[in-house]
């Protein structure tokens, strides 16, 4: 993916500086030229493919990682005792032991994409992605906990808000403060609604609630309300029923948050970081060359009957 990216900018300006010579001198109408031009776009097509499919697969082997190590942070209990909180920039092994798989998985992609030098607008969609999946499979297990068994309690909402800020100030000293605070942003005011005190979510109203939690549906706000648990025997109060004009938004609306409404994926134009008419100067690839030079010299031996074999090509200094 970060190759192709690169290769791509590389075309995309190529074919700008041909376009604009072309205009100069008046030949935008050459047929070699057309022929030229249209062979870029098919290029740059074929390369908004790999790109394309690289990063769905990127995100889709990160996702079944993370989808495993989410619920913990739902269900682990950060105020193990005698444990001493971590503070912000802590490292991953000071992390509670439920976050850190899910760091882990944050962690290693961040540093593949340092290490293949992935376009900074790569890197800021790959995280954005796995942000968006994050917080749409949390808030579903969320939804889905309260419905069998007693969770929503204000005890086990301050774990998981102490959970969910200790990984996004993670996220923070990793430089990925800003996109995780936007994409984990219906997560976390769902959890701060669970984490009112009960005095003062019982004297608070529906229409108090919908103003204070915004990004959540009418479904998605009554049923945190709904299975709130107030106590042996104690149902919600009058107060928190929605008025008859959000009534049919509450009964046929879902509680389920969508994996299909992801942010599309917006490739970078230009800005190269590759010379590529520039001259060579790494042993090390010219190395490579030749060893990928001699690797298809012997596939294509072994495909010619054995009169026709000759010897091996002759390596040329760089």
């Amino acid at each position: 993916m970060a190759n192709t990216t690169e290769l791509l900018s590389f075309v995309q300006e190529k074919v700008l500086e041909m376009e604009k010579e072309a205009d100069q001198e008046g030949l935008s109408s050459d047929p070699q030229l057309c022929n030229d031009l249209e062979l870029c776009d098919e290029a740059m097509a074929l390369l908004d493919e790999v790109i394309m499919c690289t990063f769905q697969q990127s995100v889709y082997y990160l996702t079944k990682t993370l989808y495993s190590t989410l619920p913990a942070l739902l269900d682990s209990n950060p105020f193990t005792a005698g444990a001493e909180l971590p503070g912000p920039g802590a490292e991953l092994a000071a992390m509670p032991p439920g976050l850190r798989p899910t760091l882990g998985v944050f962690q290693a992609a961040l540093e593949l994409t340092s290490q293949c030098e992935l376009h900074p607008d790569l890197v800021s969609q790959t995280f954005g992605y796995l942000f968006f999946f994050s917080n749409a499979s949390l808030l579903n297990s969320l939804m889905e906990r309260g419905q069998g068994r007693p969770f929503y309690q204000w005890s086990r909402a301050v774990q998981i808000r102490t959970n969910l800020d200790l990984v996004l100030d993670w996220l923070q000293g990793a430089g990925l403060g800003d996109i995780a605070t936007e994409f984990f942003r219906k997560l976390s005011i769902a959890v701060n609604l669970l984490c009112v005190p009960r005095t003062s979510l019982l004297k608070a109203s529906w229409s108090s609630l919908r103003t204070d939690h915004p990004t959540l549906t009418p479904a998605q706000l009554h049923h945190l309300l709904s299975h709130y648990q107030l106590g042996p025997g104690r149902g919600p109060p009058p107060a928190w029923d929605p008025p008859p004009a959000e009534r049919d938004a509450v009964d046929t609306g879902d509680i389920f948050e969508s994996f299909s409404s992801h942010p599309p994926l917006i490739l970078p134009l230009g800005s190269s970081r590759l010379r590529l008419t520039g001259p060579v100067t790494d042993d090390a690839l010219h190395r490579e060359l030749r060893r990928l030079r001699r690797l298809l010299w012997d596939l294509e031996q072994q495909e010619l009957p054995a009169n026709h074999r000759h010897g091996p090509p002759v390596a040329t200094p760089p």
